[in-house]
């Protein structure tokens, strides 16, 4: 399976958008985009920047890195999941819904995408 195909079983659920799938410097490997209003790019590398913070945080108050980040604004939802840090495949998987997306659904299948990508660059 080519891992771009992981990004599939996103686009069917309520509010989707877009969604990739980088490592962890925010490098994209994999996206998709249902709407041209989104640029990947840009949201990648901003979002990653503030997860790898909280990453960092989460540490320095005694907790291991973020797992998960969630950020819901009045015109959407950002949601990005870690592959954890010591992983053999440090990643992130970002997906952009709008404000009424089903970040339930969107989140159990990015958390199955996870081990999925990792075994397919492996």
């Amino acid at each position: 399976m080519a891992i771009d195909a992981l990004l599939s079983d996103l686009k069917g659920i309520k509010g989707y958008k877009a969604s990739a799938i980088m490592n962890f410097t925010g490098e994209i490997l994999a996206s998709d985009s249902a709407s041209g209003d989104v640029d990947l790019e840009v949201v990648g590398a901003t979002f990653n920047d503030i997860f790898r913070s909280a990453h960092e945080a989460a540490g320095k108050v005694g907790f291991s890195a973020a797992n998960e980040m969630v950020i819901l604004t009045p015109n959407g939802i950002i949601i990005m999941l870690c592959t954890g840090v010591k992983s053999d495949f440090h990643l992130h998987l970002v997906t952009v819904m709008s404000k009424d997306g089903n970040q339930a659904l969107a989140k159990m299948t990015m958390e199955k995408m996870g081990p999925a990508a990792m075994a397919e660059l492996g």
